[in-house]
């Protein structure tokens, strides 16, 4: 299989010089939401997707060129093995994916909404990569604001101060659980002002950043 990234960012391209609205972040989600609730039709899609009509159906379209779903003219879309290879590849590498904007309290909630993704073992790929880049990445996606969390066999904490851990920040106690992180592992939290922003760019990032790096393991 091509690698995943590659696979996703091919299904955003411009073909015959028109760029689609569709975003790698907007792949991922259709995949997943797919991979739990399948068959879906192109209403149902759009809402979950925040996309309009015509959108979608460049989507699906795209989707069925690369042999990633097929449309059941009753039920709607389904995914075809290779596109339930790629959710559980995505899966295998941010197993968790949710608004986390209830679980984060004030003193670290840095906008209105947050989503979150556990990343697998992410504290050695994120330290290889560099924290700031990482949330920096984020913030060029769109977001307001960006954290990074990293589990230990201790506490979960905010590198590089292992000081600003879950014994002073709740937040972090009860988002470690929420996102079922153990030692080693990490969670990114995008926030912004807008539900759609937020988890747009966390998905972004991902798709960026960590399909990139494990490509050569899930593909």
């Amino acid at each position: 299989m091509t690698d995943i990234r590659t696979l996703i960012y091919n299904v955003c391209s411009s073909k015959r010089g028109v760029k689609p609205l569709i975003e790698p972040a907007h792949v991922i989600k259709a995949l997943l939401l797919l991979y739990e609730r399948e068959p879906m039709g192109r209403t149902l899609l759009s809402k979950f997707l925040n996309l309009g009509p015509a959108s979608v159906r460049t989507l699906i379209r795209r989707l069925k060129e690369y042999d990633l779903v097929h449309v059941d003219n009753v039920g709607g879309c389904l995914l075809t093995e290779r596109g339930r290879e790629v959710a559980r590849a995505i899966l295998g590498i941010a197993p968790v994916i949710r608004n986390v904007s209830d679980t984060i309290n004030d003193e670290l909630k840095l906008a209105y909404h947050a989503w979150a993704s556990l990343i697998k073992q992410g504290v050695q790929i994120i330290e290889r990569l560099g924290v700031v880049n990482v949330r920096d990445k984020i913030i060029l996606y769109g977001a307001k604001a960006a954290l990074i969390v990293f589990i230990n066999e201790k506490y979960a904490y905010i590198p590089p101060d292992t000081s600003l851990n879950e014994l002073r920040y709740r937040s972090l106690r009860e988002l470690k659980m929420l996102m079922q992180a153990y030692a080693g592992d990490a969670i990114i939290v995008s926030f912004s002002d807008s539900m759609n922003i937020a988890e747009k760019a966390l998905l972004n990032t991902i798709a960026d950043l960590f399909l990139d790096y494990l490509a050569n393991d899930k593909a």
